[in-house]
């Protein structure tokens, strides 16, 4: 008898686990589908980081989030592969034009592609203004990217993308 009872509470206690669990939701980083782990939130905060730098429009901040063996490839036609030395050139040209800087990125989805190494995918839509000559343009950007950063000196940084 006393073995019976003991089964039918070890089976109701299962059974209660078991419903619970099916029932747990995940939980996401606020306004993502992007599951709320530590390290996860860690990467955002990162991107956060550089949200903020090109806002700011602080040359040197932004020249400090890419690694030194940053290396961007050609996109489409118009531009040149470059890497970490190319990066600055290209960053010191654009930001000597630049005179403000609107950026909101949607966070799609992180992709780990190993413990030092993480590629987020993003939606950016920003506009910026540039002094042409001796007017001020304004350009409008809105585009999917792919950002991949590794771990470097205890520190995440941008291999490609910028």
């Amino acid at each position: 008898m006393i073995n019976r009872t003991h089964q039918r509470w070890v089976l109701l206690a299962l059974t209660v686990l078991a419903l619970s669990a099916g029932c747990a939701k995940p939980t996401y980083i606020t306004g993502t589908r992007i599951p709320a782990t530590k390290k996860n939130k860690e990467i955002i905060e990162v991107m956060e980081v550089y949200r903020r730098t090109l806002i700011a429009m602080d040359l040197e901040a932004f020249i400090g989030l890419a690694h030194p063996k940053y290396y961007q490839p050609k996109t489409d036609s118009d531009e040149k592969a470059y890497d970490y030395k190319g990066f600055v050139a290209a960053a010191r040209e654009r930001f000597a034009q630049l005179k403000n800087v609107r950026l909101d990125i949607q966070y799609r989805k992180i992709h780990w592609e190993a413990a030092e190494r993480v590629t987020v995918e993003v939606y950016l839509d920003g506009s910026y203004q540039l002094a042409v000559g001796e007017e001020n343009r304004w350009e409008k950007k809105t585009d999917y990217m792919r950002l991949t950063l590794e771990r470097h000196e205890d520190k995440w940084l941008f291999v490609s993308g910028l």
